[in-house]
Formats: structure tokens, sequence, C-alpha cells
């Protein structure tokens, strides 16, 4: 009788701890459900791609960077592509439509590829629950180290021709340079032995220079002073010529005053009745004149 009723005792935490399993499995199964649709209508959206590769059943479908769905299914079509069946929620129905491009990508740069689709939002009632979508082609990170490697090749044939040129013109420069420092060298000797007499005579002519100029100051200032000592007698002088060429010319108005009547004397009387006499030959006396007077009246 004791077995069975330990059984029993055994048995109910056994049984509530399956049951607490079931329901744990159950809530985890209705939150993926719900988080990828399985229990709600969905929207089935069909793509072309070139190649699948990176892509397998179970990839995340995003909508501005939101995981709204999953791939759902591959298939092989004839000429070689692939088409990507999605299962999409149709709560995103408002977000998505014909007129949507699908790119497949990669979350982060070295993440798993996703497929992301670009809104495109339509009234819901015009949008079909299963389309077609346009798909833009992105580079992969194949592509991006090819374009890596064609990048670094050309830089290395930019290194080798550097290098070239390099090698063939830097030996002229320093050549050049070189000779460039000798003549500087010998400039700069010239230049030593030459500065100290110059310097020499430099300064013999700035102190004569100096010299000169303190004379010249001193001059100046000695003609200064004479000039200023001066100007009362000359302006002295120049009063008395002043009044001496007024009373010159005084004396001169008086004189042609008085010469003026004698300038009358002188005119011609007039020629005797029956013709002018000849004068005698050999005793021919010239007509006496008055005083005359260069200066006009």
């Amino acid at each position: 009788m004791r077995t069975p009723s330990g059984f029993a005792a055994f048995q109910r935490p056994s049984l509530a701890f399956t049951l607490s399993g079931v329901v744990l499995l159950g809530g985890i199964l209705a939150l993926y459900g719900r988080q990828y649709g399985w229990f709600e209508r969905s929207l089935r959206i069909q793509l072309v791609v070139p190649s699948s590769q990176g892509l397998h059943i179970g990839t995340p479908v995003q909508l501005s960077g939101l995981r709204i769905g999953v791939l759902d299914r591959l298939t092989l079509l004839p000429d070689g592509r692939v088409q990507l069946d999605l299962r999409v929620p149709d709560r995103y129905r408002p977000w998505l439509s014909p007129r949507s491009t699908a790119t497949i990508g990669r979350d982060g740069l070295l993440g798993d590829s996703v497929v992301e689709l670009t809104a495109a939002p339509m009234p819901a009632a015009s949008v079909p629950r299963s389309f077609s979508v346009s798909t833009r082609l992105t580079p992969g990170l194949d592509s991006l180290l090819t374009g890596l490697e064609a990048t670094r090749a050309d830089l290395q044939k930019l290194l080798v021709s550097s290098t070239r040129v390099t090698d063939r013109e830097i030996p002229a420069s320093l050549s050049q340079l070189r000779t460039t420092l000798a003549s500087g060298t010998a400039v700069s000797g010239t230049i030593n032995r030459e500065l100290p007499p110059t310097a020499a005579q430099l300064r013999a002519t700035l102190s004569t220079a100096s010299r000169t100029a303190q004379s010249a100051e001193k001059t100046s200032e000695q003609m200064q002073q004479a000039l200023r000592e001066m100007r009362p007698d000359l302006r002295q002088a120049l009063a008395e010529f002043s009044s001496a060429i007024h009373r010159t010319n005084s004396l001169l108005e008086h004189v042609n005053r008085w010469l003026l009547p004698a300038d009358r004397w002188d005119a011609p009387s007039a020629a005797p009745p029956g013709g002018p006499v000849a004068p005698a030959q050999g005793n021919s006396t010239a007509p006496k004149s008055g005083p005359r007077s260069s200066a006009s009246p």
C-alpha cells in the first residue's frame, strides 16, 4: 500500500512540471507565431534574383530596418535565376505594394543576409494578397573585395612608376643641389672676406656724412641768423633806392618839359619868293639849329 502512494506523490510534481513546460513551449510558439505571422493572414511577395548565395529558408525580411517576415521558399527558374517567395503578415499591407522594391543585403558589414523591402504605401483595398516586386541589386562583399583588389593593383602600378621616376630624377636633383650649395659656400666666403673692409669704409663714409650734415646744419643756422640781421638794413637800402628812382623820374620829367620848346624851334621855315636860293660853292654853311633833346616830350 505504501508503494502506490509514493508513486502517486512522485507523479504529481512531474505532471505539474510537464504542464509548465507545455505552457512555456506554447507561449514561445505563440510569440514566434505572432512575430512571423503563423496564425494570421499573410502577404505573399515574389521577387527574382540572379543568385541565392547567402539566402536560405527563414532569411529575415526587413522594412526600414525592422523585421517583418521571412523567406518562405526558393525556386530555381529555367533561366538559372532564383525566385524568392516572402511571407509577410497582413498587418504590414499599408506599407507594401507592387511599387515596392527589394534589395539583398547584409545585417551589418559581416552579418547574415537579409531581404530589405522599401515602403510604397497604397490604399489597402488596392493591394493584392500576392504580388511581385522588382529587385535592386547592390554590390556585395565579394564585389567590394574585387574592387579593392583592382584598386590595390592600380596603386601598385602607381608606386612602381613613382619609384622609377624617383630613381631617375633624384640623382640629378641631388647633383644640382650639391652644385648650388657649393656656389652658396663660395659666395658666403667672398662675403666674409669683403665685408670687414667694406664695413669699415661704410662706417667712415657714414661718419663723414654725419659731420657734413652737422656742418651744413650749422651753416644753415648761421645763414638764417645773417639774414635776420641783414633784413632791417636791406629794407632801408631798398627804401632809399626807391626814393632815388622816384627823384630821377621827376628830374627826367622836368628836363623833358624844358627841352620841348627847343624841338619846336627846329621846325623848317617857309621858302622865299622866287624859289630856293642855292648856297655858294666853297662857302656853304649849315644853318644852326637849336639844342635838341633825344628824349621825346
